[in-house]
């Protein structure tokens, strides 16, 4: 029942002590693998792609072959390795390397961010001896992925984690297959610990959920572990330090279905997904629909109907759906209906685990699953100021492991190869209130948000952060590489010499330019941020020329420290007719560095 897509037809559990004991060979239903990128670098590793490829497609997952030597099956990898795994790994949900492990591992500290978040990696050898679980063995089960490949090419797999290689289950694996999540992650390394070790960790079902799954971890279950490690499903975490607390996610089915679908043939079908799931009624809290079902499916159940217009369904990302009928773009103009309405249904963040299945020929069902929203919270993460080199490591963690990213498009640009699998609210200067709206309304609800900054955040947008703050009193400030310290290396000007005037503001700027004058007249020097459309470096050169300031030496810097960054030097008076990008910043003032 708990593999999909694997070479073996077994799963031997074997439960000791009220502790988990097995080994689980493939995949699992929560593991959401449906997208599988793979990537080889010699021409005998481009056969060995070309085979997974054809393979892991015939089973029905979208996998994409990228190869330095292409065939049929591989699509030609031209770009560096490390510049590609940066800007494409995180579209996929898992990852083949057929490569050298030693290669691997020289660019893996570019990709491996943060660990409950990262993308399971398996190497595979250019002979296809061995698929190894290179990276997020737990977490995203990598140690699973490398079975099912090592299943295809029939070589060895080789998992070195410490559970799973002596035939345990870590707690990223309990919470896999019990479709929950961890609430205090910082919990993983003593409960894991304590399972490698053979100590007795009992799992203590607190939840009403997740019933059926309960006969894994057998029928009887232990209480006693304030002396020692627990793993414990429940609705509400406690705050014990040994203990693990895994919330169960919230589940949603969506449902599509014919004329001659009845009330028998629906209820036929869902619980045909509940057998093929582990879950129960239980366990789901929407099911939805275009149209109405009979209300006897879900009489007396928690679960709640939602009923989903048509036009709010074409707001879903195509991209997370794996089902596209065309008869239904052509009557609904939708690639779809159970999927998307199982999206729709939980909102934001929320990922297919059971996709689009046809049911007696009447009936199309699909399922997804999103963590439960609890307290919201917001990271302002400054992302630097365009070289995503310079982004810092604390930025990345708090990006991959948020809900939904936001901000202007520059800075989501900058981080786009953290952001391709995360909802995103893209925000417009001009109506910059509604988009904040949506923010504080996201995290009234429960979501972790990362609003992302180019630069630093304090730099420049004190202004925009104090209209979430107002309302987001759960967040925290990640400093950035500003574009002013950018400018200072690329200039030779130093801040204790330079005065900085920001018109990065909405709003009167009247008293800025003053600051702007006086900054000149006692420092001969100033770096200066120009207002997006309305202030910028020509109406700044045109203002200062007008004040007598328009002998001074100026530059401009487009897009500084990325690969279009574009410069240009001359007198303040000279920049009066030229045009320049809104990503600009003036350095005025003769450099202290040259």
């Amino acid at each position: 029942m708990w593999l999909i897509r694997s070479s073996s037809d077994t799963a031997d559990f074997t439960i000791q002590s009220t502790c988990i004991h097995s080994v689980v060979v493939g995949m699992h239903p929560a593991d959401n693998v449906r997208k599988v990128l793979i990537v080889s670098l010699s021409r005998s590793g481009a056969e060995v792609a070309a085979r997974l490829a054809s393979r892991m497609r015939s089973e029905g997952l979208d996998a994409r072959a990228f190869c330095r030597y292409g065939n049929e099956e591989c699509r030609k990898l031209d770009s560096s390795l490390k510049i590609f795994l940066m800007e494409n790994l995180r579209m996929y949900d898992a990852a083949v390397m057929v490569m050298s492990l030693p290669g691997f591992y020289r660019i893996a500290s570019e990709i491996m961010i943060e660990k409950n978040h990262d993308i399971p990696i398996v190497v595979v050898d250019d002979a296809s001896r061995f698929a190894v679980a290179a990276a997020s063995g737990h977490a995203g089960n990598s140690n699973g992925i490398a079975s099912y490949v090592a299943g295809i090419l029939g070589c060895t797999a080789v998992i070195t984690d410490g559970i799973e290689s002596t035939g345990g289950m870590s707690v990223e694996n309990i919470a896999r297959i019990t479709y929950s999540s961890i609430a205090n992650p910082e919990c993983i390394l003593t409960v894991n610990a304590a399972i490698a070790n053979g100590d007795n960790v009992p799992v203590i079902f607190r939840s009403e959920k997740r019933r059926k799954l309960r006969s894994i971890f057998e029928d009887r279950q232990s209480e006693a572990y304030e002396d020692g490690p627990a793993i414990v499903i429940t609705d509400r975490p406690g705050d014990a330090d040994n203990v693990c607390y895994l919330i169960p996610d919230d589940i949603s089915i969506g449902i599509g279905f014919n004329s001659r679908a009845d009330e028998s043939a629906m209820s036929s079908c869902i619980e045909n997904f509940f057998d093929e799931a582990g879950l129960s009624w239980e366990d789901v809290d929407y099911i939805s629909s275009i149209k109405d079902i009979p209300p006897d499916i879900i009489d007396g159940r928690k679960t709640r109907f939602i009923r989903i217009q048509l036009e709010d369904l074409k707001a879903i990302d195509q991209n997370e759906m794996t089902h596209n009928s065309p008869k239904a773009m052509e009557v609904f103009g939708i690639p779809g209906v159970a999927e998307p309405c199982a999206l729709y249904s939980l909102g934001p963040a929320s990922r297919l685990f059971y996709p689009f299945r046809p049911c007696q020929g009447k009936v199309t069902i699909a399922a997804a699953r999103r963590r439960k929203l609890s307290d919201g919270f917001i990271s302002f993460v400054g992302v630097g100021p365009s070289d995503p080199d310079l982004m810092t490591m604390k930025a990345r963690k708090a990006i991959v492991s948020a809900d939904i990213v936001a901000g202007y498009a520059t800075p989501l640009d900058i981080a786009r190869g953290l952001i391709w699998n995360k909802p995103k609210v893209v925000f417009h200067w001009k109506d910059q209130q509604r988009y904040v709206d949506q923010i504080v309304s996201l995290y009234r609800q429960g979501y972790r948000i990362a609003y992302l900054f180019t630069g630093d955040a304090c730099f420049t947008e004190s202004e925009l952060m104090k209209r979430f703050t107002g309302s987001c009193r759960k967040f925290e400030i990640i400093p950035g590489i500003s574009s002013v310290q950018a400018a200072c290396s690329i200039t030779g000007m130093t801040l204790e010499i330079a005065g900085i005037v920001s018109f990065h503001v909405t709003g009167d700027i009247e008293t800025r330019k003053k600051d702007l004058i006086e900054a000149l007249s006692d420092k001969g020097g100033a770096i200066v941020i120009p207002r997006p459309y309305d202030f910028m470096p020509r109406d700044i050169a045109a203002f200062l020329s007008d004040k007598g300031f328009g002998d001074l030496p100026a530059t401009v810097i487009e897009k500084a420290t990325s690969s279009e960054e574009r410069r240009f030097a001359a007198r303040i008076r000279e920049l009066k007719d030229m045009e320049f990008s809104d990503l600009s910043i003036m350095v005025i003032g003769e450099p202290v560095i040259r």
